[in-house]
């Protein structure tokens, strides 16, 4: 449905890299600076007699991809799960003292609430501190969902906004009290998110993917940037050239080094949000800023943590909140002393623990998130051989996605998106995945990267995702980069794409994984859909904005006919996707049990020029479990 991966056996998969290696075989042999065909391809049909695609295997079949030089840093690995468990849940992390990355990540690893949630793309905003209902959805609708949009079923409504997850609200940062877990920052005044002249919480610009199963990805975030190498700094691994991290020698004294660690996207990704002024912190706080106020902070003080959780629960403080040991101790469990012990100041003032508190950060909440992999779902119990773990409706759903939905295309392998580490960087020789490839697409055939597709859902120009760019660091796009000669590790490829050269990444954006997904609404990168049924109606009549973003369209959003205004059919794949779901996720049991949360969903009063939050407890719970969470449109009615 969202990307282009099929299994082996499909022959629409091997003829379009044969078409690569032909397409290599002249930039090599030639000096003729178009490679890609101008013919008006279409994509590759299966034909009459072709082995048809077979059904996923189980997740527990994938090993969870980790760097491989992950021990000359930690230490300690489950010190280090528990650091970054501590991590990822204290909500004295924001500026505010309140937000965390649980706070858009809590409910199935990602953000259900419902008022304040909503943020412009372009100029149409409804307003700040609205509350989301049913009626609101989809956010592109037609007369008639189930049939392709013309003058015989029109648009009677859409909306360029998105459904994001609310953070803080602007201040620019002045200091750290340490301490204290709320920073000094200056009041901002902001145009957008205000009500009546008083600032209310800012908005994400995409809505909050899920961190369940996100270990598997190549690259992380929606349009890539969480790097697959983690540099230690920031999000954007081998693009920065100038990133480093210090190290002390046996005497403690520090050097810069550079450290590129590969199948580190989560600790690429971890990084982006705790600093960013829109998501967890006023504007301009750094990490050794974080660092010097968490160093003075007992970890998740202001939350209880069940006596039981399966990986805090042996900290767990006499008083029932926080933990009884300090971030500088569970850092010294975890990490080698070169990354910690020294005496010596840097020359911006800081300490080794606080200079280096992204390194720490990113390889924790790295680590803790990897043990965040849902494969007991039911249909890891039929791919391992129990044919009664899917229903008949689950069944016909399957077939149906591996067959005339062309589902499997985009959502491959056992991880459900082609998007991985397991499918784009395998060391199998017989191994023909490739981190860019050139194929055809809706017309014409275009260079593109693996794993990231236009689909149509938005125009293109309203967010240009993997097209976009870095102001410092260049294109997120791997073809970009190859195009611009900035020469990105492609685990080996060798591709040549001149500067003529058709690139099909702009509104591209990656492959969401299926796992969970009746859990992880509302779906698709702006939030724009309330249920399942309205996501496979839109793949079944075909993408909403199909003329307009045709230079960029993938080949398989043109519709499926055998599914288009069948409501049975509709239903099945419906049914089948709900066998995606890891009866631990539902429940939140180990390892997804996790501390107290509060979380503002939006605000009930203003009082003193001050928006007050309408607060959310979300109750601790342990290895055991609690009460089911609910699918996002049961909470929007």
């Amino acid at each position: 449905m969202v990307g282009k991966f099929v299994c082996q056996t499909n022959v629409a998969r091997s003829r379009r890299r044969q078409l690569l290696r032909v397409v290599t075989l002249i930039v090599v042999t030639t000096t003729i600076g178009t490679v890609w065909s101008t013919a008006q391809a279409k994509p590759a049909k299966p034909m009459p007699g072709d082995p048809a695609p077979e059904a996923p295997k189980s997740l527990k079949s994938v090993k969870v991809p980790l760097p491989k030089d992950l021990d000359k840093y930690i230490k300690d690995k489950k010190s280090a799960i528990l650091l970054g468990k501590a991590f990822f849940w204290d909500m004295q992390v924001g500026s505010d003292g309140k937000t965390a990355c649980a706070s858009c990540h809590f409910h199935a690893g990602v953000d259900n609430r419902t008022r304040n949630t909503v943020a412009p793309r372009g100029e149409e905003f409804r307003g700040a501190n609205e509350d989301l209902v049913a009626s609101d959805f989809p956010f592109h609708r037609l007369a008639n969902p189930n049939k392709k949009a013309g003058p015989d079923n029109p648009v009677v409504f859409d909306t360029s906004e998105v459904v994001g997850s609310q953070g803080v609200v602007k201040k620019n940062f002045r200091s750290i009290v340490r301490f204290v877990p709320i920073d000094l920052g200056t009041h901002v005044a902001d145009p957008v998110f205000q009500v009546n002249g008083i600032n209310v919480r800012q908005v994400t610009g995409r809505n909050a993917p899920t961190v369940i199963n996100a270990v598997f990805n190549d690259r992380n975030f929606w349009d890539g940037r969480a790097n697959h190498f983690f540099n230690g700094v920031n999000p954007f691994g081998e693009m920065d050239p100038d990133a480093r991290v210090w190290k002390a020698d046996k005497s403690g004294k520090l050097t810069k080094v550079k450290i590129l660690l590969e199948n580190a996207s989560l600790a690429s990704q971890a990084v982006g949000p705790p600093n960013n002024g829109v998501e967890m912190a006023w504007d301009g706080r750094t990490f050794p800023d974080l660092g010097r106020k968490l160093l003075s902070l007992r970890p998740l003080a202001l939350q209880r943590v069940h006596s039981k959780d399966s990986v805090l629960g042996k900290e767990v403080s006499v008083f029932g909140r926080g933990l009884k040991t300090g971030y500088g101790d569970l850092i010294k469990e975890s990490f080698h002393p070169e990354w910690w012990k020294s005496t010596q100041i840097t020359p911006e003032g800081d300490t080794l623990m606080e200079a280096n508190f992204a390194l720490y950060w990113g390889l924790s909440v790295m680590m803790y998130e990897s043990t965040l992999v849902s494969d007991e779902a039911p249909f890891d119990r039929f791919a391992e051989g129990d044919k009664k773990a899917l229903s008949d409706k689950a069944k016909l759903g399957l077939e149906l996605f591996l067959n005339q939905g062309k589902c499997i295309n985009c959502h491959s392998g056992p991880e459900f998106t082609g998007a991985t580490v397991s499918q784009l960087r395998s060391d199998k020789k017989d191994s023909d995945e490739t981190l860019i490839e050139f194929m055809a697409m809706q017309r014409g055939d275009a260079f593109y990267d693996s794993g990231f597709y236009n689909i149509g859902v938005r125009p293109t120009a309203e967010d240009l995702g993997l097209g976009g760019r870095h102001p410092e660091f260049g294109p997120f796009a791997l073809s970009r980069r190859v195009q611009e000669g900035l020469k990105p590790n492609l685990n080996g490829q060798k591709v040549n794409i001149a500067p003529g050269d058709r690139i099909a990444v702009d509104g591209a954006f990656k492959t969401p994984t299926m796992r969970n997904v009746e859990l992880t609404g509302p779906f698709m990168h702006n939030g724009g859909m309330r249920t399942l049924t309205e996501v496979v109606q839109f793949y079944a009549r075909r993408a909403d904005f199909f003329e307009e973003n045709i230079q960029d369209l993938d080949p398989d959003v043109d519709g499926i006919e055998e599914v288009r205004d069948d409501a049975a059919k509709v239903e099945a794949i419906v049914e089948f996707l709900k066998s995606l779901t890891d009866e631990r996720v539902r429940f939140r049991k180990a390892p997804f049990d996790h501390p107290e949360l509060v979380v503002p969903n939006g605000h009930s009063k203003f009082f003193a020029g001050q928006a007050l939050d309408n607060n959310v407890v979300i109750p601790a719970v342990g290895k055991d479990g609690g009460n089911a969470i609910q699918p996002f449109e049961n909470v929007v009615k």
